[in-house]
């Protein structure tokens, strides 16, 4: 099936290397994290952005305004992988905050996914194709 949707990710380069956050939550996880970040990823991928719906992915609001969370649980903890659609089809993962109790981990979790949106929109230069195949 051919993929509706994309995704890339948010790095910084440094000499040969692409530093991310996102990139290293991921590759430090549990196989549990990894199975069900690539099941979900997978199911996106799959849909046109148009039913991408709120079990799977949720606009976000108030101080968080402009991005958007991945949403799915691993490990007992709601993983929320924060980010906007760069193009109708592509979806860029700018954060991997968790949530607790109604509220991100870490607090400054919109702010630091919200300058890097900007700084992205700014210099396309840290955008990055997504590591994992999703077909």
């Amino acid at each position: 099936m051919p993929q509706a949707s994309s995704f890339s990710y948010y790095g910084e380069r440094c000499a040969e290397a692409v530093l991310s956050d996102v990139r290293d939550v991921y590759e430090n996880g549990s196989p549990r994290l990894k199975a069900r970040t690539l099941s979900r990823l997978k199911i996106l991928a799959g849909l046109p952005r148009t039913q991408w719906h709120e079990g799977y992915f949720k606009k976000l609001t108030g101080p968080c305004e402009g991005l958007w969370e991945i949403r799915f649980e691993a490990d007992n903890v709601q993983q929320r992988p924060l980010g906007f659609h760069v193009t109708e089809t592509e979806f860029v993962i700018l954060y991997w905050a968790r949530e607790k109790g109604g509220k991100f981990v870490p607090k400054t979790a919109c702010e630091i996914a919200l300058k890097r949106k900007a700084a992205l929109l700014k210099n396309g230069n840290l955008k990055h194709a997504l590591w994992l195949a999703l077909e």
